[in-house]
């Protein structure tokens, strides 16, 4: 199991990465290299994000019919091919339809790494929440070391901007190619103790919460993920742009990155002994996260030196530390074996879904109104959304 969890990491820690790399860098590639406006370089995103999205729902249906293994290997394939294509190919629109591509396959790929945390967790003896705890820390690793690499290799190479993914994802390739059987494996000790999660024979969550306020649940939280996103992802995004143009340096963008990730290294811990302690419902925590984080975006309208910016996403960081983590956590306790790969993938779709809309949205709003606007707007939008939690009927188990 430790070999298992320890490759899961390494895929989950190097998908990051690349994501760390692309993001970044694109919403600034597509507007100054490209000569693309800032709306076209946010529609491309949200395009982006969203064949993502179907690539979310696609790979969860190639886990659980085809091949666990081998929805790996071709989200990881079609994502090698678009960035090849991209490292070499630098002329709109066919930059776009790869780009578009590139995330078809990336989401066939992180719904399968998602799902195989599932599979992991199922069987894992004591608190699972551990292994989705450890996945997040490696994440944001992944996010920051790319994210902060990008900001150097963009200014000295396009060209091994887009190729050092092609790299990383290769070697992805070979980790399920050669260690398909160890990701596999299962835990026969669990199996014969019954100690790992919520078993078959156990309580229904939907039975026990009743059909309709179940279904209640699960929407309240949708919108929970999708709200969220949409303003996370603005740093990823139109973010840039603003920095930019108030006369900070790529690398001064990307440095941001890198306390985002350093913070949370020594935040997190903090923060999950607190929160056990402060807060009995997995709710209640995330409502206060997600508020945390909305309050994070009102340094930024008036942020004219560095230092703004950093205290911006070091609450910010405060704030997705207690929430990330949680809701798969509490859509795990929602769940049975049968269908934790669902809510799973509800997730993930969702969060795909504010990825792909945030940055599209996000340049509307700044091109009508202000960059201000946008920040205020996320903010009033993250405290309605926190709020509405208090509707999730959660059980104590």
């Amino acid at each position: 199991m430790r070999s298992q969890k320890l490759w899961l990491l390494t895929l989950n820690v190097t998908f990051n990465m690349v994501m760390g790399f692309i993001l970044p860098v694109n919403m600034i590639f597509i507007n100054k290299n490209l000569h693309q406006s800032a709306t076209m370089a946010g529609f491309a995103l949200m395009v982006y994000s969203g064949l993502m999205m179907v690539g979310n729902y696609l790979g969860g249906i190639l886990f659980d019919k085809l091949s666990r293994k081998w929805t790996l290997q071709i989200g990881y394939i079609i994502a090698v091919i678009s960035l090849i294509g991209m490292t070499f190919h630098h002329v709109w629109p066919s930059y776009f339809f790869m780009l578009s591509m590139l995330g078809f396959g990336m989401g066939i790929s992180y719904t399968a790494i998602n799902a195989y945390t599932a599979f992991v967790a199922e069987q894992t003896i004591g608190d699972s929440r551990v292994l989705f705890n450890n996945m997040y820390l490696a994440a944001n690793l992944g996010i920051a070391v790319g994210s902060t690499s990008v900001g150097f290799i963009f200014e000295w190479s396009i060209f091994f901007t887009f190729f050092i993914p092609v790299i990383f994802f290769l070697l992805c390739l070979l980790i399920v190619f050669f260690k398909s059987a160890t990701l596999d494996a299962t835990n026969e000790e669990a199996e014969k103790t019954h100690e790992f999660t919520v078993s078959d024979e156990g309580v229904d969550p939907k039975v026990a919460t009743g059909e309709k306020r179940y279904r209640l649940n699960l929407i309240i939280l949708s919108l929970g993920v999708f709200i969220m996103w949409m303003g996370y992802t603005q740093w990823d995004s139109n973010m840039s742009l603003y920095m930019v143009n108030n006369g900070f340096s790529k690398k001064e963008y990307s440095m941001v990155f890198t306390v985002n990730a350093a913070s949370l290294l020594l935040i997190q811990p903090v923060m999950n002994r607190i929160a056990s302690k402060l807060f009995k419902l997995l709710k209640n925590q995330i409502l206060v996260g997600i508020i945390i984080m909305g309050l994070s975006f009102l340094l930024l309208p008036n942020a004219k030196v560095y230092w703004m910016f950093i205290v911006s996403m070091l609450i910010l960081t405060v704030g997705e530390s207690m929430v990330f983590p949680t809701i798969p956590a509490l859509l795990n306790k929602m769940s049975t074996t049968k269908n934790r790969g669902s809510l799973q993938s509800l997730y993930t779709i969702m969060g795909s879904l504010g990825r792909a809309v945030g940055p599209y949205v996000g340049s509307i709003i700044v091109m009508i109104l202000s960059f201000g606007d946008l920040f205020y707007g996320i903010t009033a939008a993250m405290i309605l959304v926190a709020l509405s939690l208090k509707g999730v009927k959660e059980l104590e188990k």
